[in-house]
């Protein structure tokens, strides 16, 4: 007995720990034969719109300056101390109108002496006149007192010239914009006395980018533009001229637009902003640019992401016109970039249309 113990003992002490490995084998083996499942990924966050319904229109913003069509800068055109400065800033005149004065003593001494000269000549020039006729005076002393004649008459009528432009006068309608000299001052040709404008025939000229120059011949009596204000007001405008040249150094070309309404309030040099609409659309749908992305268009059907190729064609700065068939359509305009083909999504907000 004790020796059938002592074999079933000593079989013990191997099985057990072979048992032991066995299952630990066993254990490796099945741990390692399972597949980590990855948890699902969750839905990336979008924002989405749907198409807008309305008139697209395309439209040019520029910057300007108001200007007078008629600017005249008054020079006198003789010299001298200015006596009288007639008029004042803001005070409208007439063309005729005497607006400066300028010493005209020197200017009346002359024209005494010139007339003096002037009689005396003709004096001379009738009497040979008479004698020559009656064969008693040769031709050359006749011609000679002709050429006398001639010039001294020249030299008055030169002296009551310069006389009457000691008066100086305005050459148009308009209002006094500038003054450029007070009395007492010298004036001279090159010194300039008061800028008149005419209120009433306000322009702004603009500089518009080369690229638009056929849209604006072809088009640009045609084309309805807005003026405003900074200060506030609205005005229409029309294109009263394009400049036949485009600018080497800025590669712009002018367009010159007048004002219409009520520009009682309008001055030259104000500053203004012009709407130049280049191109309508009536009644078509649209999606802001946010949509559009790598030449493809987002949308949301059924919880994930869907892609379609688009082709831009028609748009204006900020929308441009989709199919009528993508009415209904839910545009992904944040988060595609994140977006697979399917991917989840998940719609945080939705923007309403906007033209």
């Amino acid at each position: 007995m004790k020796s059938k113990k002592s074999v079933v003992i000593k079989m013990l002490r191997w099985l057990v720990p072979l048992a032991i490995i066995a299952a630990a084998v066993a254990f490796t083996l099945v741990a390692k034969s399972k597949v980590m499942v990855p948890p699902a990924a969750p839905p990336i966050p979008v924002r989405t719109t749907k198409a807008a319904y309305g008139d697209l229109v395309k439209t040019l913003k520029l910057n300007a300056h108001v200007e007078s069509e008629t600017m005249v800068t008054v020079l006198p055109f003789v010299s001298g101390v200015l006596q009288e400065l007639a008029v004042e800033i803001g005070q409208p005149v007439k063309k005729g109108q005497v607006i400066a004065r300028i010493d005209a003593q020197r200017f009346e001494l002359q024209l005494r002496q010139a007339e003096a000269a002037y009689l005396s000549a003709k004096s001379s020039y009738e009497r040979l006149g008479q004698l020559y006729r009656a064969n008693a005076a040769t031709q050359q002393s006749y011609e000679q007192a002709k050429g006398q004649y001639d010039a001294y008459s020249s030299q008055y009528e030169l002296a009551r010239i310069q006389l009457d432009y000691a008066t100086v006068k305005s050459p148009v309608d308009g209002v006094v914009l500038v003054k450029h000299l007070s009395a007492g001052s010298i004036a001279a040709p090159e010194r300039p006395l008061v800028t008149i404008g005419d209120l009433g025939d306000l322009i702004v000229k603009a500089r518009v980018p080369e690229r638009y120059y056929e849209l604006f011949s072809s088009k640009g009596d045609s084309m309805r533009i807005i003026i405003r204000r900074a200060g506030g007001g609205e005005y229409t405008g029309r294109v009263r001229s394009v400049s036949p040249f485009v600018s080497a150094e800025t590669k712009n070309f002018e367009v010159s637009v007048s004002i219409s309404g009520a520009t009682e309030t309008l001055r030259p040099g104000m500053f203004v902003s012009l709407e130049f609409e280049l191109a309508r659309w009536p009644g078509v749908y649209s999606l802001p640019f946010e949509a559009l992305s790598g030449g493809k268009v987002w949308q949301v059907e059924d919880g994930k992401a869907v892609s379609e190729a688009f082709v831009l064609a028609n748009a204006s700065d900020s929308f441009f016109i989709i199919p009528a068939g993508w009415a209904d359509r839910e545009f992904i305009i944040e988060g595609q970039y994140f977006a697979r083909e399917g991917s989840p999504v998940s719609v945080v907000a939705l923007r309403d249309a906007d033209l």
